[in-house]
């Protein structure tokens, strides 16, 4: 059995906070035991323990993913092979925040701010700003096609009920089943009055959803119409957390996206305020979607690498 100690990082986009190995320098043998041990939102990895500050995940145990990093600088831009496994020890084709923070990750250790990160969705170009704050990743095309989502049916999944919600299914990196709900966050009987731990799980393992589906739901509170961009409330339950996180950033897209298929908004740029903080989302008509937020360090410290 290994003993040895895991150099890891712990990083957060709007909240999303994820611990991060080096993965060309340190060896983690079973990557879902080690994910499943130091996310655990109860008995994992602990920021106190490692004289965490106030960060926006400092005082919560565990975290919503281990990601795998390995740069490759001999590529201009440098590219980045991401690898997330998630607290389930499932691993994630994408995850925007996540993305988001690979490119803060490699600026910290390059000094670089544009890169290349290959995920299993794709490769997606990212950057940082200018004192690497904030990080913008490319998402992709959002797409509705019911085989690529995927959707046990031939035609889309566009406003339908399923489990109770009415949901439109969109594929932004993983599955997303997207939810409008009248009522944002100021309003005590809009979006944060649900109970998204007994209306998202019907959802999430709908057989109409063959390999599941994160499960959003979204509050208009600016369709946009007017001088600025359209803005979101946005609650997600996350596939392979198995619970509501504070930021999505696939699922932030995914509410952009379906709004836009549904009419909801005019424009294609829109801000989503998942309880972790604000994410800047373009949706163009072709091409990629784009994510914006901010990003931050948290500690750094070292973790077993076989926690039984």
């Amino acid at each position: 059995m290994s003993t040895h100690a895991v150099p890891v990082e712990k990083y957060h986009g709007t909240g999303n906070d994820f611990l991060v190995v080096d993965a060309s320098a340190q060896s983690v043998g079973d990557r879902a035991a080690f994910a499943r041990a130091h996310c655990d939102r109860e008995t994992g990895v602990d920021g106190a323990d490692f004289g965490a500050g106030d960060g926006a995940s400092a005082d919560r145990r565990g975290a919503d993913g281990v990601l795998f990093l390995s740069i490759e600088e001999r590529f201009d831009p440098t590219r980045v092979v991401m690898t997330l496994v998630q607290p389930d020890g499932s691993t994630a084709t994408m995850c925007g925040n996540g993305a988001r923070v690979v490119a803060r990750w490699a600026h910290d250790r390059t000094g670089d701010r544009e890169f290349m990160i290959d995920t299993q969705a794709g490769t997606r170009r990212a950057s940082v700003n200018a004192d690497a704050t904030a990080a913008t990743i490319e998402m992709g095309e959002p797409t509705f096609v019911s085989r690529r989502v995927p959707v046990a049916s031939d035609d889309p999944l566009v406003d339908e009920p399923v489990a109770g919600l009415t949901v439109t299914a969109v594929n932004t990196g993983v599955p997303h089943a997207v939810a409008f709900v009248d009522g944002g966050r100021d309003d005590p009987d809009g979006i944060d009055g649900i109970d998204l731990d007994a209306v998202a799980p019907p959802v999430r393992r709908a057989d109409l959803f063959p390999q599941g589906a994160n499960v959003n739901l979204a509050a208009t509170v600016d369709d946009g119409s007017g001088d600025g961009p359209a803005v979101f409330d946005q609650r997600t339950f996350e596939r392979g957390v198995e619970g509501e996180t504070r930021s999505c950033g696939t699922g932030a897209v995914a509410v952009v996206a379906a709004a836009r298929r549904l009419g909801l908004i005019d424009g294609d740029s829109a801000v989503s305020r998942p309880p972790g903080g604000e994410l800047e989302i373009t949706v163009p008509d072709a091409g990629h979607a784009t994510l914006t937020g901010p990003v931050a360090h948290e500690f750094s410290g070292t973790l077993p690498a076989d926690p039984r």
